[in-house]
């Protein structure tokens, strides 16, 4: 049953439809990049205070990739386990802002340093480009960690959604290279499977927030018309052999239409011999892990991948 928070929130939502706010989907990219950047920006609880908080860039594929360091309260001194966050957003909208309060929570709670990364978005930059710069940033900060505070066998990579899909491709992509990579994954909600219609994407695929003509408004803007849907790096789930990739922690929501291709990709890690916690809030909706102003399930979410990241690392 769905949780009375995310029932609350869906009729508000429905509400100011009702009254004359147009649905994303209906605008211009620019114009609902702006809006529901802003709506995201509300919708998160008030910023838990960290020890520092360091804004920078650095040399990506497609010109300088930002991003924002945060640094825990009570953190040992040194170099810290660090965790680079990608945020979520369909590839076509999310900043640094949007997941602020969820950085600073995640760093907090679990004792790391948090990176966010501020990636390339379409329709201005279609795919691959979001996940190019996801794969350069892990490379980067992998190749310069001491200098960004980070120690460098403790790396982690996660994000929510698109930043999710995005860090699962990151590891596979190191894998595949025979390079160092994360020592730990952390994907909430994430895409993995874009090549078919799931049995969650078909069920909530109306009234849930992610609908059906959401997903095809972002993946409308981020997909060119010819791409094989099958590539790995839209459809990681695909990939015939996900062993020795790192541990995983795999969060999904019941009305989500992502919810059974991120329990498939849970699945098959573990079936991989892959160390994977799996966990499904049943009565919320996609978008709760930073929907914390409204959804209380979001903030007990948050404290326990957080709490999941702190155990691999011993903080």
């Amino acid at each position: 049953m769905l949780d009375a928070e995310a029932r609350m929130l869906l009729d508000l939502m429905d509400k100011a439809v009702a009254e004359g706010r147009p649905k994303l989907h209906t605008l211009p990219y620019a114009v609902g990049r702006a809006a529901v950047d802003k709506m995201s920006e509300d919708s998160e609880a008030e910023p838990p205070e960290v020890a520092a908080v360091i804004d920078g860039k650095f040399a990506g594929p497609g010109g300088d990739i930002g991003y924002r360091r945060y640094k825990p309260i009570g953190a040992a001194d040194g170099l810290l386990p660090t965790l680079v966050y990608y945020h979520g957003g369909g590839f076509v909208i999310g900043t640094l802002e949007t997941h602020d309060s969820t950085c600073r929570r995640l760093a907090n709670k679990s004792r790391c340093q948090v990176i966010a990364i501020d990636y390339r978005l379409a329709p201005e930059h279609p795919f691959p480009a979001p996940i190019d710069d996801g794969v350069a940033a892990f490379r980067h900060i992998r190749d310069n960690a001491v200098a960004l505070g980070a120690e460098p066998t403790r790396l982690a990579v996660g994000g929510d959604s698109a930043g999710g899909a995005i860090a699962a491709v990151v590891c596979q992509a190191v894998r595949d290279a025979h390079e160092a990579g994360p020592a730990f994954q952390m994907l909430i909600y994430p895409a993995t499977d874009s090549s078919r219609q799931s049995a969650s994407r078909q069920a909530f695929s109306e009234g849930y927030f992610l609908t059906k003509e959401l997903i095809d408004w972002f993946w409308k803007a981020y997909v060119p018309a010819d791409t094989d849907l099958a590539d790995l790096r839209l459809s990681p789930l695909l990939a015939k052999d996900l062993a020795g990739l790192p541990p995983a922690f795999v969060l999904t929501a019941g009305y989500d239409p992502l919810r059974d291709e991120g329990r498939a990709y849970a699945e098959r890690l573990i079936e991989s011999g892959v160390k994977t916690t799996y966990v499904n809030y049943p009565g919320t909706i996609h978008g709760f892990f930073s929907l914390t102003r409204f959804l209380s399930q979001g903030l007990k979410a948050n404290d326990e991948a957080a709490a999941v990241l702190g155990a691999h690392f011993g903080t």
